[in-house]
């Protein structure tokens, strides 16, 4: 990892200490609907961070999933997601990570995703290869045949389900098996070190995937945000990803057919 990288990592792990506390899943809230919260431990990570980071890159700015920070500004933009897989996390299920990821000039440069329950750190910059623990990991080699999918059901809006279940039927049918781990930066960090293969979602936001970004792609794979040009930051968007450019062909074509313009117009 260069110099950078590493020190975005040390201020991940610290934050996760704050997840990992024994009373960290107090003040639990509700927020959007029935099926979105935000803990207390949500709060402290994401300022915790924000005030870390932005010392890395002084006049860098933070769009962060809580707390209505949504600063797009500057050149480089820190992209925060303090527990994605919130729910998870207040169930205990062991299925959250800390993501990190930085915007150079609009587009995806650097990822850093932490899985704390499994000690598992995540890291890639686009031009400099993907890591895990400083190993160097690498999408599967797997066919569309022999591949496993990760998707979800727009769950923060049930209104949009009906093109996902479809979508998830054709491939299955045409894929090996799926997985639903409730967590879109765990999903996608699985998916650049060549364990899973398949990755589709309807609306998600940046900060779930700004750092998977970075690492899939320094990775080896193939990521894009759906019927859009670049990497949007006011707004959700449809992302689909896989190992491969044949797979991310037909991956796209299935999703396509279901999907053929945004069914949603929405900012953030």
């Amino acid at each position: 990892m260069n110099d950078l990288i590493e020190k975005i990592a040390s201020i991940v792990k610290e934050a996760s200490k704050i997840m990992m506390d024994s009373e960290a899943r107090s003040g639990i809230n509700q927020k959007g609907n029935s099926s979105n919260f935000v803990t207390d431990s949500d709060l402290k990570i994401q300022e915790f961070l924000s005030q870390g980071l932005t010392l890395l890159l002084p006049g860098s700015t933070i769009i962060g999933e809580e707390k209505d920070q949504t600063d797009s500004s500057g050149e480089y933009v820190w992209v925060i997601d303090p527990i994605d897989g919130t729910s998870n996390f207040i169930r205990d299920l062991g299925l959250s990570v800390i993501s990190v990821g930085l915007i150079k000039k609009g587009e995806p440069f650097i990822g850093v995703i932490y899985h704390p329950y499994r000690d598992e750190m995540y890291t890639g910059q686009v031009g400099s290869g993907a890591f895990l623990n400083g190993k160097p990991i690498k999408v599967s080699d797997k066919d569309f045949e022999h591949s496993i999918l990760c998707s979800a059901m727009s769950l923060y809006n049930k209104d949009y389900a009906a093109p996902c279940f479809k979508i998830i039927e054709k491939i299955y049918y045409k894929s090996d098996d799926l997985r639903r781990l409730g967590s879109a930066a765990l999903e996608l960090a699985l998916l650049a070190a060549g364990k899973v293969e398949l990755y589709f979602e309807i609306r998600v936001f940046p900060w779930d995937a700004a750092a998977a970004f970075a690492i899939i792609k320094s990775a080896g794979g193939y990521v894009e945000c759906l019927h859009n040009e670049g990497f949007p930051l006011d707004r959700p968007f449809g992302i689909i990803a896989a190992n491969n450019k044949d797979n991310f062909e037909k991956l796209k074509e299935i999703v396509l057919e279901e999907l053929p313009k945004v069914p949603y117009d929405e900012r953030i």
